[in-house]
């Protein structure tokens, strides 16, 4: 098979694949990419197999697929036609060290935009989450009066404090986000779902922090302070923004007991 009479359109006749872009071909050898955005390749030579092929061959199927995940479908496409290169010395030259030198490289940059992506689908997971908290906070002190009559004026202020733990923890996610540390084998969605668990960690704080002043069992000065709600919401913003406050509680209540 003589690979250098392939262009671009016709079918690998050993892969079966329709060729999109060619990375690099020979007599004996062709790097491509096919219509499927996928990294193929085709050899005669198989003494350019070293015992370092199936390594790099390895980390380019992985970032491969880590790009599938992470980009969109143009970005993605550029990525693999860099990595794409890796194979391209592997086959012309038999030079792992050039090659791991593309790889590594490519990796590099793969990791440092797919962390600014993830980073700000966390981000955005934690804005669209605490939307919906502030208006919720919104139309629970708008309607307050309506509101208590269903329920009792504790409970009310226990519910505005947790509001205020969710918005506290999203203004703590704001100020930590450049030193978010986002892992790049994950999936975007496990970054989205973190970002919303962010805030709703800062609700159940805001809860728990609004019931142990309620019995009595932290700050229970504040429960003999005059429209005390204003210091639970204040307690309850701290207690969603930090995430020591809330461990240290709860060990003291339990060294307590």
């Amino acid at each position: 098979m003589n690979f250098s009479v392939l262009k671009i359109g016709d079918y690998d006749p050993s892969l079966g694949r329709k060729i999109k872009e060619i990375i690099l071909s020979s007599d004996t050898f062709i790097v491509y990419i096919d219509t499927n955005n996928t990294i193929c390749w085709a050899t005669e030579n198989h003494s350019v197999f070293g015992e370092n092929f199936g390594n790099i061959s390895n980390q380019i199927s992985n970032w491969e697929s880590i790009c599938n995940r992470l980009f969109s479908k143009q970005d993605s496409y550029d990525y693999k036609s860099l990595l794409a290169e890796g194979y391209a010395r592997m086959l012309d030259e038999g030079n792992d060290i050039t090659a791991q030198i593309v790889i590594d490289q490519t990796i590099e940059r793969i990791k440092q935009q797919g962390k600014q992506i993830l980073r700000q689908d966390y981000l955005i997971s934690s804005l669209f989450t605490t939307g919906f908290i502030v208006l919720a906070l919104i139309v629970t002190i708008i309607f307050k009066k309506n509101i208590i009559v269903f329920i009792d004026r504790s409970i009310y202020e226990i519910l505005i404090t947790s509001y205020l733990g969710g918005i506290g923890a999203f203004i703590s996610t704001m100020v930590r986000a450049r030193n978010y540390n986002a892992e790049i084998s994950s999936s975007r969605r496990i970054h989205i779902i973190d970002g919303a668990l962010r805030i709703i960690y800062g609700l159940i704080a805001g809860v728990l922090i609004s019931l142990g002043i309620k019995s009595n069992i932290i700050f229970g000065f504040v429960n003999s302070i005059d429209k005390n709600i204003y210091v639970l919401s204040f307690l309850g913003a701290i207690g969603g923004a930090s995430e020591m406050i809330l461990p240290n509680i709860i060990k003291q209540f339990e060294d307590e007991i």
